[in-house]
């Protein structure tokens, strides 16, 4: 294989890990904010399709 193809693949490669290490990171921090949530001051979800006469 020439030297511009194998520098490709190394360019795919640290884009492809650092792609797969922040959407690690940023699934870990999700799930860390879920946690921290107070469902106590979410109001109820209003239809509004069983508000108009039904």
């Amino acid at each position: 294989m020439s030297t511009t193809l194998w520098i490709f693949l190394g360019i795919a490669v640290v884009f492809g890990l650092g792609y797969v290490f922040a959407m690690r990171n940023l699934a870990r921090k999700s799930r860390e904010a879920d946690k921290r949530i107070d469902y106590s001051k979410i109001r109820k979800w209003k239809d509004e399709d069983n508000e108009e006469g039904q």
